[in-house]
């Protein structure tokens, strides 16, 4: 069985809402059209068994009430998916973030009630990012639940919401999704060990995407500086003199072996990213039972589920039982538990 962890849905009532509020892209890619059945098709020709379906839209383009009103319609319409189609699909449930307090709500009414398989949350919600204490009640319902936490890549634009195809880039001839998700989707990553969210929520199950983009090239940075400032500090108040150069080699190392470690407790998709190169990157940070099969569609479109299968069923590292636990048993064990 193989198991797409990262297909998207486009509900016609979403579409429509946000046309209204002149959002016609994402991630400067206009929003494709989307129907259950192109899905269906597409997994039938791909021999894709299941797809978990969510909606990597922004929700505050309305305000808070009507935000939660529209991921509780989007959820619906997902659920409805899964009842309709219980082998095909399965759904991770949208929040509308960044009101906490309407998420905690709605996380805990689809994944007790609704069938969720998790939820799917952006790298960071109108400014607040993955991490934020704020999000600590939401973090404390999914600790209890060990639920998915889904977190899909969006781009930073403070408050605002991006409207405009290139929005949240610098450059405005390079297209958002190109660079910044990958960035954004590091500095929640960074944010998530800095802050210490997985030892104070161990049980949630993050899942980031694009086989973690530039997590390992930054990776020996995601350390946790305070501690080591603390360190020189109070060994200069002790001896009057900074710690020896061998000491601080020895404190930096250990903080890099800390974060390595640390790393290896989020799981990764490889929508559109299996590159040779990319999976070296990838492989060395986390084991391939962290390593989940997502392709990003529609909005990859079918060449881009090509792209990825092809370069899992191609990269020479890959054992044939490495490639059966990406593409289908890591998921399986993933929602089941």
């Amino acid at each position: 069985m193989t198991i797409d962890i990262h297909h998207h849905m486009l509900p016609r009532e979403l579409v429509n809402a946000l046309t209204e509020h002149s959002v016609t892209t994402m991630g400067g890619e206009p929003l494709p059209a989307w129907r259950s059945q192109a899905s269906l098709d597409m997994m039938d020709r791909t021999n894709i068994d299941r797809a978990i379906l969510s909606a990597p839209i922004p929700l505050h383009f309305v305000a808070p009430p009507a935000a939660a009103t529209m991921a509780t319609e989007i959820n619906r319409f997902a659920h409805e998916c899964t009842l309709r189609w219980p082998d095909r699909f399965g759904y991770f449930a949208s929040l509308p973030l960044p009101d906490v307090e309407s998420a905690v709500a709605e996380a805990t009414s689809t994944l007790d009630q609704h069938g969720a398989a998790g939820v799917a949350m952006l790298t960071n919600h109108a400014g607040i990012y993955q991490g934020d204490p704020r999000l600590d009640p939401l973090y404390e319902e999914l600790n209890k639940r060990q639920a998915v936490a889904f977190v899909h890549p969006t781009v930073f634009a403070a408050g605002d919401y991006p409207v405009r195809s290139s929005d949240g880039s610098p450059i405005p001839c390079i297209q958002p999704s190109q660079l910044e998700f990958g960035f954004d989707s590091t500095r929640a990553v960074a944010n998530l060990l800095l802050t210490q969210v997985d030892r104070r929520f161990p049980d949630i199950r993050f899942v980031f995407t694009h086989s973690a983009t530039c997590v390992p090239c930054v990776l020996h940075k995601l350390l946790d500086r305070k501690r080591l400032v603390e360190a020189y500090t109070a060994y200069i108040h002790d001896h009057g003199t900074p710690p020896p150069t061998p000491e601080l080699l020895t404190q930096l190392q250990s903080a890099e072996a800390e974060a390595r470690q640390r790393i290896r407790w989020f799981y990764f998709d490889t929508a559109l990213s299996t590159a040779a190169p990319v999976l070296d990157a990838l492989t060395a940070i986390v084991d391939t039972t962290h390593i989940l099969f997502g392709t990003d569609f529609p909005f990859g479109q079918e060449i881009g589920l090509q792209y990825t299968l092809d370069g899992i069923n191609s990269y020479p590292n890959f054992t044939d039982e490495d490639r059966t636990h990406i593409l289908a048993t890591n998921a399986a064990d993933l929602l089941d538990r």
